[in-house]
């Protein structure tokens, strides 16, 4: 979150983390203001206050639009490794299809290959 990344790069980490978790794990609506604000609460690297005043503010938005048009076509979804010698794995392990109309439609998960973050991790220690 580029609003958590002005305060740090571990503030940013932890509180990308919390969110996903949060999201993914907790089914939590992290569209919501008063939501990813009291995610971040539980986060020591992040100074809530602060995140709430970028928020509100919307000082991060510039940046963070920026780098969504430059990127927009590069991203497959999430969650997305970026690896050290600088190659990324879109959904590892997880293999998807779409379902429907493009647009109208939706993702169904086809398969699940736990092993996947095995070999991500055995790869990024070459």
């Amino acid at each position: 979150m580029p609003a958590a990344k002005t305060q740090s790069y571990a503030a940013a980490e932890q509180l990308d983390m919390a969110l996903r978790l949060a999201f993914f794990r907790d089914s939590r609506c992290v569209s919501l203001h008063h939501e990813i604000l009291d995610i971040a609460s539980a986060c020591d690297q992040v100074n809530t206050d602060a995140l709430a005043g970028a928020l509100d503010a919307g000082s991060a938005r510039g940046a963070m639009m920026r780098d969504y048009r430059e990127r927009r076509d590069d991203i497959q979804g999430s969650s997305y490794f970026f690896l050290p010698d600088g190659s990324d794995v879109p959904n590892p392990g997880i293999g998807l299809r779409w379902e429907g109309e493009p647009g109208a439609g939706y993702l169904v998960g086809k398969n699940d290959d736990p092993g996947a973050y095995d070999a991500l991790v055995r790869r990024a220690l070459g």
